[in-house]
């Protein structure tokens, strides 16, 4: 299947219920000016929460080393998702996985240089830049190939992941707004879609 990643969760059932319907990565959010950031305390929460099969993604935008350093330390995490441009310093200083946000607009060359892409464990193409707004893929439709595993971000929801399959068969899919009834809030019934919509869509590629 299609490598799904819930992410924005704030709730230890949320996270519970979105691995027990197939969630490999589960992703909690430390940028303040999310509305769906999360503490320390509640980041270690979560993480508890999720099986050892499951990993644990912490996301940030431009907040210091040392701070992503504690959250890597605390929570604990097993991947770094970053909404900046990617450097070759950040990926020999960080001492987990990167998964560099990019913007999907700009499609391949937006993406960092090659001697970065690497050493990364996935891109994210989102144009929604966390906002949850729908995506422009086109951009990335032909993309070259690149060395590392392909996600996309940006405005999924139930009733459009599997067209985002089907066109541009992506290592994996990253939802966080399009199945929640608020803020940080996930709706199971949406999630439960969400995840049908994945597997029918890989059915029919297969």
């Amino acid at each position: 299947m299609t490598t799904v990643k819930i992410c924005g969760l704030t709730r230890p059932e949320d996270v519970e219920a979105s691995v027990e319907l197939g969630a490999a990565l589960v992703g909690f959010n430390f940028v303040p000016t999310s509305p769906r950031c999360v503490s320390l305390d509640r980041a270690r929460e979560l993480a508890a929460a999720a099986p050892p099969w499951a990993l644990r993604v912490g996301v940030f935008a431009n907040e210091s080393r040392d701070a992503i350093a504690r959250a890597i330390q605390e929570t604990p995490l097993d991947l770094v998702q970053l909404h900046r441009a990617v450097t070759e310093d950040d990926a020999a200083w960080c001492p987990l996985p990167i998964i560099a946000a990019v913007s999907a607009e700009g499609g391949t060359e937006d993406a960092p240089p090659r001697e970065v892409l690497a050493r990364l464990c996935a891109v994210l193409w989102d144009s929604s830049a966390g906002r949850g707004a729908l995506g422009d893929w086109s951009a990335v439709a032909t993309r070259r190939a690149l060395p590392v595993r392909q996600f996309l971000a940006g405005g999924l929801h139930p009733d459009n992941v599997g067209e985002a399959i089907r066109s541009l068969r992506p290592d994996g899919v990253d939802v966080a707004s399009g199945v929640e009834s608020a803020p940080g809030v996930k709706d199971r019934a949406l999630l439960a879609r969400f995840f049908a919509a994945v597997r029918e869509a890989d059915r029919g590629s297969s």
